[in-house]
Parts: C-alpha cells; sequence; structure tokens
C-alpha cells in the first residue's frame, strides 16, 4: 500500500495553489505534523489571520496525506524579542508536542509565525534536530539536521529577527517624537476620553471627560485635605461612581491614579516626566497640585499612626508638636501618679497635655465649625448652587413638621403611635434632603457630621469619623508651656483651618 510520507529531498513542487511542496510515495511511517498559526497586535498588513494561516496549512496537510495531530495558535501575541517577554500559550504547546516526539513536522504559514527572536529559533533548530522534526513554512519542507536545511532555518530566522529589530527601531523613535510633541500614549486614564477623526475613525487626541474628570479633581482635593483614601472610595461608591471598568474604588486604586503626571498635563517618557514639553491634552489638576500628591505620598510618616484602625483616640498620630525644630505626632500616656491620660510628643517627649481638656476644646471648636452653613460653604468653596438651597429647605421644612408634630403629642392633640409612625417616615426624608443640601466637594466625613445638629452628629459618631473629620478641617498643635506644672491654657492650643 502506498502511503505519502516526507520529502527526502529539498526540491519543491510547484501545485496549481501556489503552494510549494515535495512528494515521494513511499511505504514508510506515516508523517504526522503539528500546525502552529499567530498574529501579533501590531501584525504585518500582508499576514494572514490565524483562522486563514491554519485553513491553509491543513490543506497542505491534507495534499500530502500528513495526518495533523495538534492545532496550536496564539492570537495578538508578538514573537519578537521585544515583547517584554510575554509567554505565548500555543508555542508553549507547540514545542512541548515537539518535544514528546509524537510528530515529524512542524507547519507555520512563514518562519515568523514561529519565531522573530534569534534565542527561539536556536531552541526550536535544536530540539527539531534531536527529534528529527522537519519544519514547514511558506510551502518547503526543511529538514534541519541537513547542511541546507539547517543553513535555510538559520537564514531565514535571522531575517525574522532583522526585521523585528527594525521595527522595534522605528516604534522607538516614532515614540520618542511623539514624546516631545506631547502627544498622549498608552491606554486611555480615567478622566478622559478619547477625540476621533470623523474621517478616518482614528483617534487624534484626548479630551475631558464630562463625568469623570470632575471626580478626578474631587479625590485630587480631597486627598490633599487629608482625608483617608479608604473613606473617599467609600463615599464614591456609595453615590454609584464606578472606575472605567464598572468597578468599585479601592483606596489603593485612589493613590496609584491621584498621582499619575498625566492629570496635570505632564508628558511622560520611559517613566520619567519630560521637563519643558507641553502635553496636547487639557489638565485635570494643577502641576502644583499634583507635586503636592507626590510629596505627600512619598512621605513614610503619612500613614503612620494616622488611619490605624487600632488608634482609639481622637488626637492621636494627628496633633503635632509645636516646639522648634520638632514638629512631631503625639500619643496617649498615662502619667505616673495622675488620673488623667496626657498628650505626649513620641519624638521630642518634652511637651504634654491633659488629654481631656485638649479633646474637650478641640471638639467644641470642631463641632461650632461643622454646625455653621457659612463656614461649610466656605471650605468647600461652594457658591450655594439653587439645587443644594433648594434642599436646604426642605431639610428645614421636615425638620419644623418633626418639632410641630412632637409638640402636639407632648399636649395629647396626637398619639404616641401616629407620631412615631409619622417621625419615622419623615426622617428618612431629612437626612437625604441634608445629604443633597451639602457642598458635593466636602470630605466625605465632614459632609456627615456637618448640619445645624452637628453636636448630636459627632457624638453618635465612631472615632474613626471624628479623626477624619478634625484631620480634613484643621490642624491642631500643642505648643509648649511657658513653665511645667502650669494650668491648663487655652492658648497653648492653636488651630490652623484648612481649606
Amino acid at each position: 500500500m502506498s502511503v505519502v510520507s516526507a520529502p527526502t529531498m529539498e526540491s519543491p513542487l510547484t501545485t496549481g495553489n501556489d503552494c510549494r511542496v515535495s512528494l515521494v510515495t513511499s511505504t514508510r511511517e506515516p508523517f504526522p505534523v503539528v500546525l502552529y498559526g499567530r498574529v501579533s497586535i501590531a501584525a504585518d498588513p500582508d499576514s494572514k489571520s490565524v483562522k486563514d494561516q491554519l485553513a491553509e496549512l491543513r490543506e497542505w496537510a491534507d495534499r500530502e496525506g500528513w495526518p495533523v495531530v495538534g492545532e496550536f495558535r496564539d492570537d495578538g501575541i508578538s514573537a519578537s524579542r521585544y515583547a517584554n517577554g510575554k509567554v505565548r500559550p500555543g508555542w508553549r504547546d507547540t514545542m512541548d508536542v515537539i518535544e514528546s516526539g509524537g510528530v515529524r513536522g512542524l507547519l507555520t504559514w512563514d518562519f515568523a509565525r514561529a519565531s522573530r527572536d534569534d534565542k527561539v529559533t536556536a531552541a526550536l533548530k535544536a530540539v527539531c534536530v534531536e527529534r528529527g522534526v522537519k519544519l514547514g513554512y511558506g510551502g518547503m519542507l526543511r529538514d534541519p539536521r541537513t547542511a541546507d536545511g539547517g543553513f535555510y532555518v538559520g537564514l531565514d530566522g535571522l531575517m525574522a529577527a532583522k526585521f523585528s529589530a527594525e521595527l522595534s527601531d522605528k516604534r522607538r523613535r516614532a515614540a520618542v517624537t511623539s514624546a516631545k510633541e506631547g502627544r498622549p500614549a498608552g491606554s486611555l486614564p480615567y478622566g478622559y476620553r478619547r477625540v476621533i477623526n470623523p474621517e478616518t475613525g482614528k483617534t487624534v487626541g484626548r479630551e475631558l471627560h464630562p463625568e469623570q474628570a470632575p471626580i478626578v479633581a474631587e479625590i485630587a482635593r480631597r486627598l490633599l485635605a487629608r482625608e483617608p483614601a479608604d473613606r473617599i472610595a467609600k463615599d464614591l461608591n456609595d453615590r454609584n461612581v464606578r472606575t472605567h471598568t464598572g468597578k468599585d474604588w479601592r483606596g489603593g486604586n485612589l493613590r496609584v491614579l491621584a498621582v499619575r503626571p498625566t492629570y496635570a498635563a505632564l508628558r511622560v517618557h520611559h517613566g520619567k516626566v519630560l521637563d519643558g514639553v507641553k502635553a496636547t491634552w487639557p489638565p485635570i489638576i494643577t502641576e502644583a497640585q499634583h507635586h503636592a500628591l507626590v510629596e505627600m505620598f512619598a512621605d513614610p510618616e503619612r500613614d503612620k499612626f494616622r488611619n490605624s484602625t487600632n488608634v482609639k483616640h481622637l488626637g492621636a498620630g494627628l496633633f503635632r508638636c509645636g516646639r522648634d525644630e520638632c514638629d512631631g505626632r503625639m500619643r496617649v500616656v498615662a502619667q505616673s501618679g495622675r488620673r488623667h491620660a496626657a498628650y505626649s510628643c513620641r519624638v521630642c517627649h518634652k511637651v504634654s497635655r491633659r488629654q481631656s481638656l485638649v479633646d474637650g476644646l478641640v471638639t467644641l471648636i470642631a463641632v461650632a465649625r461643622l454646625a455653621d452653613d457659612d463656614a461649610i460653604a466656605a471650605l468647600s468653596g461652594d457658591d450655594g448652587g439653587t439645587a443644594r438651597q433648594e434642599a436646604a429647605q426642605e431639610a428645614a421644612r421636615l425638620r419644623a413638621k418633626v418639632a410641630a408634630a412632637r409638640e402636639a403629642w407632648a399636649d395629647d392633640r396626637l398619639s404616641l403611635e401616629s407620631f412615631s409612625a409619622m417621625e419615622a417616615a419623615t426622617l428618612p426624608k431629612i437626612a437625604d434632603a441634608e445629604r443633597r443640601a451639602r457642598p458635593r466637594e466636602l470630605p466625605a466625613a465632614v459632609a456627615e457630621l456637618a448640619g445645624p445638629d452637628a453636636a448630636d452628629r459627632w457624638y453618635r459618631a465612631p472615632i474613626e469619623t471624628r479623626r477624619a473629620a478634625l484631620d480634613a478641617l484643621m490642624t491642631v498643635t500643642l505648643l509648649p508651656a511657658v513653665r511645667p506644672g502650669a494650668p491648663f491654657d487655652p492658648e497653648l492650643v492653636a488651630i490652623a483651618w484648612k481649606g
């Protein structure tokens, strides 16, 4: 019985499909082959799709009578050594089959589909020689074990690597030119949208995203106000503001986003900001804000003692020491022989104040600030829009309604059941109206506590919320006393307002 098997000569035979093959009819064992197809993201315009590559290879194998024992593919993955070591799963499986000794031939549409890397070519050639596997590409079957076959496989590998190196060099030079001209590169960051040329359909630039850009600006302002990133993330999620992938925000996301030079319209190339290059896209934050954010997150002391879940005291890690050249943070210590704890500088240990008196003073001032609508509006830079004014009026009307109902119940003009039902239905409406009446740019902790009933909100809030509000509102500095043991002096608790 005659079986179509592997060619024994290197001479090609041109077929009607313009696919060169070598045919020898013999009674030798079958010639099992494995097929491999690949195309990169930036494929050669003359390349075929992976589907078309494999279809042509199957036709070749069918004409020769070679059984196909496997087909593997890699879509959108480069075979170049400039591809940053990206793994090709299909190629890995192909090499596994070859190394197993189960095939006698590897067919690819052209050699560059298999490799554009000298090291990969050398490894492929070595395993083919060891396992007796021939390489078929461009319609020609070559045996790396022969002098001619080995020469052409090596030459084609060098040509494929040369093309890859030339392409990489062109892209590198184009990237440098693009960077110097301030044109955007890379993936589209949150806060921007693409500008599309209507005639070509190609991206020609970036512009501010009307919904996302204000969120980026808000995140930057709130972080610079020292509001914890986790709290900002929670507030955004509660407002149904999502990332560009539709996922919830996390504190870590915000930290990464905040320090991106892109938002200050600074062009980055190879991880460095290019001096003197003006980006072609509009900024969302100022350069000053960008540098302040970078400096803030680079500070190793930023989160130490600030937002730890173990902190139980109002000013621990927040209040500062006012001694010259110290500026350390305060901790709470139990004073020997005394009933009351005190704030003490953890750096110089020379400034100390009774904790309860400092907390009481700071609380009174903070609550007064939170209850002052004008102060809150000034802090946020809010001009009191119509919608917020209407919401504030609605909240006042609903509070008056509850107060009138309480008086009616106290005068026995309204039953307790009726009053309770009315209050239960109205309180959520008041909370919603107050939320809408607050400036959106306020840190979440401040927005939660601000309002006419700030004192009640303050004492019901957890310590984390109160600390976050203080950190956003003020800087508290404990100044050194004139003489040790002097009575508590409120003037030695310096408060500097933020915003």
